[in-house]
């Protein structure tokens, strides 16, 4: 039986879910080590960049090309996507807990349907809204009822946790665009190697990297294929198949990983209420998957012309 688009992109995101879900809590492990979060953004993005780029251009060299008039289409995915999510996300774990940080950045859904409102690209449905209402309420319920965690807010934490869902979904609707052209492993090579560039202006990295020993670089290059390059590429491929709010969503699924690997692995016990978080996003995601928006929601209205500027 052939799987639908809608399917195999729903496999994407819950893959790449799975994926940040086991890493979340490797990134406050790394922070109790005094590691700084500007320091593991530089070092993901570099890392990763030039880990996927040379992937590319031994496997895949026709993935390395872009066209020169998308030049300043990926200089804004690279500074205002992938590296702005980085590094608030990080921050943001930094400044409260892994549990705040994961729910505020997946308020990113929130902004994806104001935007979608706005312009028009979205309309508003009964099953929409119940999904991202449920999704929401869910991811609150897994924080609060996080034992020895819950809701860590502090002023920097909570301005740099919008941050994170407003360039989450910034990520999510100018990565689509750049999809209707691109494969997903160019957008996330150029996206990083951008990013990457961009954190020349904190610190030459060669100064960043010699910072740190040789358990560290274990940690780094784990973070750099298992948390980076293999999810956010899983998550591209999901979005190449799914509309921007369905695929924003579907990613809330990430807690739920999180909540199941920290019991099967940690022996972690989940209590009622993130048990009940956990039921209402996963009840929020499949009412997704039973009301399908159809073959032409998954590509944006105005396609993007030979040109993505």
């Amino acid at each position: 039986m052939k799987m639908s688009g809608q399917l195999k992109g729903f496999l994407f995101i819950l893959l790449a879910d799975f994926l940040w879900g086991l890493s979340a809590t490797l990134a406050k492990y790394l922070f109790n080590r005094q590691i700084s979060p500007f320091d593991l953004v530089q070092i993901r993005l570099t890392l990763s960049f030039l880990l996927l780029a040379a992937w590319l251009a031994v496997l895949k060299p026709g993935l390395i090309r872009i066209s020169r008039g998308d030049i300043p289409y990926i200089m804004i995915f690279g500074v205002f996507g992938m590296a702005a999510v980085q590094f608030t996300y990080y921050y943001t774990i930094s400044e409260t807990n892994v549990a705040t940080a994961v729910f505020l950045q997946y308020l990113a859904p929130a902004f994806i349907l104001l935007y979608g409102l706005i312009t028009r690209r979205e309309t508003v449905s009964g099953p929409k809204l119940a999904a991202l209402a449920g999704a929401t309420a869910g991811g609150l319920l897994i924080v609060k009822g996080t034992a020895g965690a819950g809701m860590a807010v502090t002023v920097p934490g909570l301005i740099s946790g919008l941050g994170s869902a407003a360039a989450f979904a910034f990520y999510t609707l100018y990565g689509k665009y750049g999809l209707a052209r691109y494969s997903p492993w160019t957008l996330l090579a150029w996206g990083m190697g951008v990013g990457g560039a961009a954190w020349t202006l904190y610190r030459p990295p060669w100064v960043t990297f010699s910072s740190y020993g040789g358990g560290d670089w274990l940690f780094f290059l784990y973070i750099a294929v298992f948390a980076t390059i293999i999810p956010f590429g899983l998550y591209l491929k999901g979005l190449s198949l799914l509309p921007p709010l369905i695929t924003g969503i579907t990613s809330t699924l990430e807690p739920v990983m999180a909540g199941v690997i920290s019991y099967l692995i940690l022996g972690e016990v989940l209590t009622a209420m993130q048990i009940t978080g956990c039921a209402l996003i996963i009840a929020a995601v499949a009412l997704l998957q039973l009301k399908p928006e159809g073959r032409e929601a998954a590509t944006p209205k105005n396609r993007a012309p030979d040109s993505l500027t």
